[in-house]
């Protein structure tokens, strides 16, 4: 009997054991990212469209950018690029998806905001690149970063509209901000391929990309996030956000994402009781919408930007 119990305690370390490689693979800081130039997460998506993403973040880091700095609420020194058109008729703040970054991110569509009058704030999300953090937090904390780098461009440019724009993990985080005090020049929310929550989007991944059941190491994963990145994937919830916030949205999403589901896009979409506009790409593939679809998308964007910001 006492060997019994010598193996499960043996089995629950390995397992605990497991389950925190897991959380650190999934979750904590990793800065060689530029193995993945040219796509979000799952390189597939934008592996076709390498040259022009290559062009776009030619282009992008050839511009003047000046970086902005803040101090998060739990103590992170985060940075931002921001870059600034003449004469701007309004202001973004950017948010990057998971394990991404700005100029790969909005390679082509930084461009397009830039020629079109748009002054950009692009945040580098906490654990990622030039922004301190141990944990990414798939919203749960950077909500209140993208809360408070809007506050900043509201300072300067006080009498703008704002809009605040993301992509995957940055789709997210900014309808989760939405439920939050914000600025009150903020006309709009923008959210391409963002997901509904953390635990759901993890446990999709793991049941798709690792193929292994998400239960019990998903309850598992959640114990280390609790005890080291003090967050919880049940804290937070967009349908729940949306529910909250009165910002007009508009959600881009691809019907081939087998990274972010399209379901959940629409999920989103149909949670939101505000103003709305709702683009599906057909055959569009993780953050690459804009690639497969860009007179689409060219369009909506433009046209709720002008629309709520005029």
């Amino acid at each position: 009997m006492v060997y019994v119990w010598i193996a499960l305690g043996a089995l629950v370390l390995v397992f605990l054991f497991f389950s925190f490689y897991a959380f650190r693979l999934g979750t904590g800081r990793r800065d060689r990212t530029e193995l993945f130039r040219y796509s979000s997460v799952a390189p597939s998506a934008r592996i076709p469209f390498r040259d022009r993403v290559e062009k776009g973040v030619n282009w992008f880091e050839d511009q003047y950018r000046e970086t902005l700095e803040i101090t998060s609420d739990d103590g992170l020194k985060l940075k931002a690029e921001l870059l600034p058109c003449e004469n701007p008729k309004g202001v973004i703040v950017a948010m990057h998806g998971f394990r991404s970054w700005p100029s790969r991110e909005f390679a082509l569509i930084a461009k397009l905001l830039y020629e079109q009058g748009y002054t950009v704030l692009y945040p580098y999300q906490r654990a990622h690149r030039l922004s301190q953090g141990d944990y990414i937090t798939f919203g749960a904390k950077e909500q209140y970063d993208c809360q408070q780098w809007a506050q900043v461009l509201s300072l300067r440019y006080p009498e703008l509209p704002l809009f605040l724009y993301g992509q995957s993990m940055g789709a997210s985080t900014v309808l989760l901000a939405g439920a939050l005090p914000l600025p009150r020049q903020t006309r709009g929310l923008i959210a391409d391929c963002g997901y509904t929550n953390p635990a759901g989007i993890i446990r999709h991944a793991l049941r798709t990309a690792y193929k292994v059941p998400p239960y019990p190491l998903l309850w598992c994963m959640d114990l280390w996030a609790r005890l080291l990145g003090h967050y919880s994937f049940y804290e937070v919830n967009t349908l729940a956000a949306l529910d909250k916030t009165s910002l007009p949205c508009l959600f881009i999403h691809g019907t081939a994402d087998d990274l972010v589901p399209y379901e959940m896009g629409r999920a989103n979409a149909e949670r939101c009781h505000t103003e709305k506009d709702f683009l599906t790409v057909k055959d569009a593939g993780h953050c690459a919408s804009w690639y497969v679809g860009e007179a689409d998308y060219r369009s909506h964007l433009l046209a709720f930007l002008q629309r709520y910001g005029s």
